[in-house]
């Protein structure tokens, strides 16, 4: 089946509600998409099962705005035909998103709000596309990092971010109201540097072997 990443939409909000009521614990703080959909400090980005009878462009995948060896990845070329092995069920009403990722514009730091995968779907690399396209994000405003908090219980998603660059900044106490737990603040090395291109480069390029052609529109 197909997968594919693009900005959040209001017809997408109920979904990513669905998710994110699943994903998170009943004591979270529910987001207003609604209002923060219309800022131009937060940027929402969805992997979805994409139904090519909409009309979508089916062979363009958007290269991060910059120079170097980012560009000269495959990421940085005109792909044809999407495909993906990431087992997807068919495409259903109510099932087509498969996650999401909420971004704060900051000065000149992009600040991962939330992440979330539906839980039938996890561990297929749908978080780490959620993660490569907040970084092309950053690259496209040309931010200089991107930062997040985990819980420090998490290690899953810990790892990821640091395979990803992220390296651990300081603790936040007390930070998740439903139990308290402490979260671990991450941070990426400075992103328009050579060392931090060509890391990301290549994870992009080992994804896209281990996952095939990935639609990208943010």
């Amino acid at each position: 089946m197909d997968i594919a990443l693009r900005r959040m939409r209001a017809e997408d909000i109920p979904q990513v509600i669905e998710i994110e009521q699943e994903a998170f614990s009943p004591g979270w703080v529910g987001t207003p998409f609604r209002r923060e959909l219309n800022s131009r400090y937060t940027r929402f980005l969805v992997a979805y099962h994409p139904d090519d009878a909409a009309g979508e462009d089916r062979d363009t995948i958007v290269a991060p705005h910059q120079s170097g060896s980012a560009d000269e990845s495959l990421w940085g070329r005109m792909l044809t035909g999407v495909r993906s092995v990431f087992g997807m069920r068919p495409d259903s009403e109510g099932e087509d998103l498969a996650g999401y990722v909420g971004i704060w514009l900051q000065g000149d730091q992009a600040h991962i709000t939330e992440i979330a995968v539906r839980e039938e779907l996890r561990g297929r690399g749908i978080g780490e596309l959620l993660i490569i396209g907040t970084l092309r994000v950053a690259y496209e405003q040309g931010l200089a990092e991107v930062t997040l908090e985990a819980r420090v219980s998490n290690f899953v998603a810990q790892r990821l971010y640091d395979k990803y660059g992220f390296n651990e900044a300081g603790i936040r106490k007390n930070y998740y109201a439903d139990n308290r737990e402490d979260a671990v603040i991450m941070t990426t090395d400075p992103i328009h540097t050579a060392a931090y291109r060509e890391k990301f480069a290549t994870l992009q390029d080992n994804f896209l072997t281990r996952y095939g052609e990935i639609r990208i529109q943010i």
